[in-house]
């Protein structure tokens, strides 16, 4: 991820875009980065903005100080108990659509987590297509400890990784668990010390760079189409994935690369 870098400062998010890569920090640190009405606001619109912009091949989301993100800001919810049932309902619906749109979004995104990752925060982890962790970092669901039940998507996205019963103990009955059992579960894709994240996060993402555009937004949308579809469903999108991936530049410049033994350089 080299070269030079543009910043555009907010005052609970900010996006970094370096080469092709951009990054989105969760810039809440004195609260944890937890969720709030405004964040998720900020945040939907720049991942809006991201999805038009060509120039950009992988997303990644962070966290700024000490803590990826806590969940939602219970200080928020305290000073609205009165209203807290349609003033929830705002800010999940904000949530939700800022969810949808990270999955939409045709780059891959990799959440690049440490110190807490919880509730809330733990559902944007699992959003995003990838998860490097921090050994340090500390995973849990959360929402039991409020008398709550899970948002952003975590009911569906832990039954479809763990299966029903897995999801259900973690949810109803999980502590918090550390990095390496986060990876043995197959929420995480790698644990490295805290020292090498960044140069983990540096690596990752160049493969992900190096790759054809076009390719990356393909196989994202196959797999996220395959849970629910037939067998049948999937080979028809796949074949036109495939035709419609050779009918492009990428697919010309991969196989001659190929053939020639050169890395290739897609657009």
């Amino acid at each position: 991820m080299q070269g030079a870098a543009t910043s555009v400062a907010r005052e609970v998010v900010q996006l970094e875009v370096e080469a092709s890569v951009a990054t989105i920090w969760l810039n809440r640190p004195h609260a944890a980065n937890s969720i709030d009405l405004e964040m998720v606001r900020e945040l939907r619109r720049i991942v809006y903005d991201i999805g038009a912009r060509a120039d950009i091949r992988v997303v990644v989301l962070r966290g700024r100080g000490r803590q990826f993100c806590a969940g939602g800001d219970m200080s928020m919810f305290l000073s609205q108990l009165e209203t807290v049932g349609r003033y929830i309902r705002d800010v999940i619906a904000d949530f939700h659509a800022t969810i949808l749109a990270f999955r939409d979004l045709p780059q891959p995104v990799v959440a690049v987590v440490h110190g807490a990752v919880a509730g809330g925060g733990l559902s944007l982890a699992l959003a995003c297509d990838f998860v490097i962790a921090g050994e340090g970092a500390k995973f849990a669901t959360a929402y039991r400890k409020i008398g709550a039940s899970p948002d952003g998507g975590m009911s569906l996205l832990l039954s479809r990784i763990l299966g029903p019963r897995k999801a259900l103990e973690l949810m109803l009955v999980g502590e918090t668990f550390m990095a390496s059992e986060a990876r043995s579960l197959g929420l995480v894709n790698r644990v490295v010390a805290d020292a090498a994240l960044d140069a983990e996060a540096t690596s990752f993402c160049g493969v992900l760079a190096r790759n054809s555009r076009a390719s990356n937004a393909c196989v994202k949308r196959l797999v996220n189409a395959a849970p629910t579809a037939s067998f049948e469903e999937q080979l028809s999108r796949e074949m036109e994935g495939f035709c419609a991936l050779a009918a492009g530049a990428d697919f010309s410049e991969g196989v001659t690369a190929f053939v020639a033994r050169r890395t290739p350089n897609f657009e």
